[in-house]
């Protein structure tokens, strides 16, 4: 099994391939509403994707490799909606811009992150993608803003991308975990407030 997975690859035009990882991923994100991912077994997702052990095996090691692909994906996922919002601007419009894009993807993805979160799945796995992704993008993106280069002073903007986008992420955490203690206008106007260090 050390071989495995060659996954779908090179078989990306494999119509039942995509099914199966179609109905897989839908089965894994419909257990975690019910069961924490530590309990899960292959044969419950197996069961709930509909496929055999088999064919989960044909594409996966185990479990942990599965979820590791699930990551990749979610992450693919989250990264072509935020690329969608690249813009030319401040460095507070493009953290807004990026907190937007993220607004949305939480939004469409509720039940999921909030599964994700409340199970503690891998130390919250879900939140190191979206702050691998978008510290990625940013870095990229910040690169241009001259705003934030002065502001820098020497420091390495891949540091401070880390920074405030890991601030940034922790914030929109704290949102979702607290049920949304203020209107999504307001929780974007305190992000713009700190990126830019204003009162």
């Amino acid at each position: 099994m050390a071989n495995q997975p060659m996954r779908a690859e090179k078989n990306a035009s494999d119509q039942r391939v995509q099914r199966t990882y179609r109905e897989l991923k839908n089965a894994f994100e419909a257990l975690l509403c019910q069961t924490e991912y530590e309990d899960m077994t292959v044969l419950q997702l197996c069961q709930a994707a509909g496929i055999r052990r088999t064919t989960f095996y044909q594409h996966f090691q185990d479990k942990q490799d599965f979820l590791n692909w699930f990551i990749r994906e979610k992450q693919n996922e989250f990264f072509s909606v935020t690329q969608k919002n690249v813009s030319s601007g401040d460095v507070g419009d493009q953290f807004v811009l990026l907190a937007k894009s993220m607004l949305n993807y939480l939004q469409r993805n509720e039940q999921l992150v909030k599964s994700m979160i409340n199970a503690q799945l891998n130390g919250q796995r879900l939140f190191e993608i979206y702050l691998e992704t978008c510290v990625k993008e940013m870095t990229d993106r910040l690169k241009n803003v001259p705003e934030l280069v002065e502001r820098a002073g020497g420091t390495p903007i891949s540091f401070l991308s880390e920074f405030y986008v890991g601030g940034m992420i922790a914030a929109l955490r704290w949102w979702v975990i607290h049920d949304k203690p203020c209107a999504e206008e307001e929780l974007l106007k305190y992000i713009r407030l700190r990126v830019e260090r204003k009162k």
